[in-house]
């Protein structure tokens, strides 16, 4: 039987690969760059789906700091400006 720690590692190597798969289906059409705006929509939704799986925000944002800094960072700076917006 799978205990707690496990299952949460689980969860990350799985959530791991989806945000690998998004990064591909997010690249422009010349590969040359990502669509951060695709990539956002799309990480903003399995941000909900990893909460539901009980796998804390933090977790999916370290991952995509690892890697994908540039996004993390344009993530970053949206999520501010609309917190000084509000």
């Amino acid at each position: 039987m799978m205990n707690k720690e496990d299952f949460k590692q689980t969860l990350i190597k799985q959530y791991s690969e989806v945000i690998e798969e998004i990064i591909v289906e997010s690249e422009s059409v010349y590969r040359s760059q990502l669509d951060f705006n695709e990539l956002d929509y799309r990480v903003r939704s399995l941000i909900q789906a990893a909460r539901v799986d009980g796998l804390e925000e933090g977790i999916i944002w370290d991952i995509l700091e690892r890697r994908v800094p540039d996004y993390y960072n344009f993530a970053m700076r949206a999520s501010y400006g609309t917190k000084i917006a509000a």
